[in-house]
């Protein structure tokens, strides 16, 4: 009986260690790929177009800035910590470089409440669209929280940025004008 019961903790710690490893190669997978979990959509292919509504009540559509503005799209959640961080900055970004970017912040999935509150505490500035059943997120393979995409005048992505955006990046933007 003594023999079963080692034997018995043997296979159940090396099951606990195989589960481990393969949840770690799992992870460390999704970190390889994270900034380029954009697989659908990449660099100097046009934006997928898209009309949503915004939190206000009125409706936003990438094509209404095609020609004559850059734009930023920034994919974020009020639950997401480095969203809160990044989204302050943001707009103040977008109060700074208005005349020649647009930035619409793209909701994913919240309940307008909740962002209406997080929006009026945040004090953010630009638009928030919301896109309830996810078709924009996908259109652009957003799989992460705090995703921006940097699209120029004509409506091409320039560059994908899973993270915070810095003020360098809209600058480099603007300069494609």
């Amino acid at each position: 009986m003594k023999i079963n019961k080692y034997v018995l903790i043997f296979v159940v710690g090396l099951v606990a260690v195989s589960v481990g490893l393969f949840v770690k190669a799992q992870n460390t997978e999704r970190v390889t790929k994270a900034p380029q979990a954009q697989g659908v959509v990449s660099t100097s292919e046009k934006a997928p177009d898209f009309s949503l509504s915004t939190i206000d009540g009125g409706t936003i559509s990438l094509s209404e800035f095609r020609g004559k503005k850059s734009v930023v799209l920034d994919f974020w959640t009020s639950w997401c910590p480095n969203c809160r961080r990044d989204m302050p900055k943001l707009s103040q970004m977008y109060e700074k470089h208005r005349d020649n970017i647009e930035v619409i912040g793209i909701n994913l999935q919240e309940n307008p409440d909740i962002i209406e509150r997080y929006i009026s505490s945040a004090d953010i500035v630009f638009p928030i669209a919301l896109d309830p059943t996810g078709t924009v997120s996908n259109a652009y393979d957003v799989r992460y929280t705090n995703t921006h995409v940097l699209i120029d005048i004509d409506g091409n992505i320039v560059k994908i940025i899973p993270g915070d955006i810095r003020e360098s990046d809209i600058i480099s933007l603007i300069q494609r004008n």
